[in-house]
Formats: C-alpha cells, structure tokens, sequence
C-alpha cells in the first residue's frame, strides 16, 4: 500500500499517549485495586499466589482501561470520567480471576453462574473467590449493573463453550467460531463500563475486534496452547500464511465495520490508528512464525519448534521496527 506520511507525522504522538495512558492507569492502580490486594494479602489461604497478583496489577487492571478503555474514549471523542474509570479497572482486575475458573480451577459452572448472578461475601469457597467477588462487588456499584451481569454470563457461555478446543476432532470452523464469540464477548463486557447506548453497527464493530484480539492472543501464545493441546487457528494452521491471510481480512472486517458506526469521521481516524498499532504486534508475531516455517520445509509443525522458536519478543529493537513499519504501510 505504501507508507503513510500522515501516520508518519502522528507516529510519536500516538506513542507518547500510549506512555500516558499507562502512567495514568498505574497512578490510579495505587489507590484502587492495589489497596484491596493489600488488604487480602493479610489473611489468604494457597490459593491465592503472587502470580495472581501480579497479572491482575501489570496486566488485566493496567490494559484494560489503558487499551480498550482510553481506544473506546478516542471513538466517542471524550476522556474518560473518573467513575468509568473506576468500574473499567475492577472489571479488567476480575478478568484473570474469571478466566481461571475455567482454566485452572475448573470451579463448577453452577457455582460460577451463581457467582455472577447474586454476587455475596458468604459465597466465596476460598481467597480466590473472594478477591473475585470483591472486585465484581465493586464493578457492579455503578450504573448498568443489570447489563455487567448479562455480559458476563455471556463470556461465561463462551468460556463453556471453548472447553471444546481440547476436542481434538473440532472443526476449524468451530475454533473459528469460539475464537471470535470468546473475543467478542469480553470487548462487549468492558464496553458496559460506558453508559453510551450501544447500537448494532457499534455492537458488530467491537465484537469482530474483540474476536481480533483473541486471535491475536493465539497467536502469541502458540507454544503454551499446542502443549496444552487447545485447539486454536494458530496450532492448528500447517501453513502460517492461511493464518495471516484471516487475521488481515479480520483487520479489514473491523475497518469496513467502523466505517458503518455513526461516530465522527476524526474520531473513527483516531480510534483505527490506535487499534492498528495494537493489531500490528499479531503481524509481527506472524512474521515470527513464518521464519520457523521456512527452516521446517515449508510445513508448520509444531512439533519440531522449542519455547524460544515460537516466543516472538515485541520488545526487541528489531521485532519493534517492524512492528511501526506495519503500521506506517497502513496495512
């Protein structure tokens, strides 16, 4: 396509927000849900690891509103509010806690649908589940709380649903289908931390970028899934340009989608550069895989690659270049 002199010129700003965003995020983390892990930390039993912890402050409760959070404020052309940001930060901290249940806790799925539907202190069965409802209590104490729960018993059928992706005769149409359903599902979640009304075009927008974003994940996370023998588009593919090929046109799918939403054309202009940085890392990693590809005869066989075959590092100066030359080539 060519590289764009407008993204160009807005590069270093969009960087710099992105380092704003998260300094941002962080300062709030002191005075929200690091205080509440403070105050379990005094009395947990095992179940509780600093593992947990650490994912919940570094990644769920720091991404989430510094990513999808500030992405979705740049669309509707207003900064987000103290009080949404408040709600986005436990929803994303109860996030890793929820995902867990299914896999690594196995915790009993009526147990978790009770969980989210009459959320209670005296529920809680361990130190895990407590933190869980602690952090829901809180997400909850706002507006559209009737809706946080319909949306997240929706990530739960998905998350259901996914135990199929240890089916090893599941078909790609399937992994497809649940890749983008579990995606989707969690985007449409955060999204209820906005008291915005959601129309369709909006609705089939996220979803299809949520579904991105799961992809995506699969991709980077391609050598602990095929050890884990989960199914996904990533360790299943035998040729890693088939896999490039439906995560550009869901790239495509989510610009052609936004392009329907009603919202000001500068602020879809702005919301698209900043997704485009962020869906730019799964081409990267994509790279990545296809030079191991090429060294294997041109079959991608999982079985012939070690942890540091398949772990792309964003972070390498070189694995960077890329990443803003993607970018820059607008693709």
């Amino acid at each position: 396509m060519g590289i764009s002199v407008n993204r160009i010129i807005t590069l270093p700003a969009l960087m710099r927000q992105f380092r704003l965003y998260f300094r941002k995020q962080e300062e709030f983390i002191k005075k929200s849900i690091a205080v509440d892990i403070r105050e379990v930390q005094k009395d947990i039993d095992d179940t509780l690891s600093d593992k947990d912890f650490k994912k919940i402050l570094t990644y769920y409760g720091l991404a989430v509103p510094s990513v999808l959070g500030e992405g979705y404020c740049l669309l509707r052309g207003k900064e987000m509010s103290l009080a949404e940001r408040d709600q986005l930060t436990y929803m994303g901290a109860l996030t890793g806690l929820f995902d867990d249940f299914f896999d690594e806790k196995e915790t009993d799925e009526q147990h978790i649908r009770e969980l989210i539907n009459r959320p209670r202190p005296s529920l809680a069965n361990n130190s895990y589940e407590e933190l869980f409802i602690r952090f829901y209590l809180k997400a909850l104490d706002r507006t559209n709380s009737g809706l946080v729960k319909e949306k997240l018993n929706r990530v739960c059928d998905a998350q259901v649903r996914s135990k199929q992706q240890k089916d090893p005769g599941i078909s790609k149409e399937d992994i497809e289908s649940i890749t983008i359903e579990k995606g989707g599902a969690s985007l449409l979640f955060y999204r209820c931390a906005f008291p915005e009304e959601v129309r369709e075009s909006e609705d089939k927008m996220l979803y299809t970028l949520g579904g991105l974003g799961q992809l995506e994940n699969d991709i980077f996370d391609v050598y602990k899934d095929y050890h884990e023998q989960v199914k996904t588009l990533a360790t299943t593919t035998k040729r890693v340009s088939e896999l490039r090929s439906v995560y550009i046109s869901m790239m495509k799918d989510v610009l052609k989608m936004l392009d329907q939403t009603g919202y000001p054309g500068k602020n879809k202009k702005k919301f698209f550069r900043f997704i485009s940085l962020i869906s730019s890392r799964g081409l990267v990693c994509l790279d990545h895989l296809q030079k191991q590809e090429t060294l294997t005869g041109g079959i991608f066989d999982l079985s012939l690659y070690s942890r540091e075959n398949l772990i792309c590092d964003i972070e390498k100066s070189g694995n960077r270049l890329i990443l803003f030359l993607y970018y820059l080539n607008n693709i």
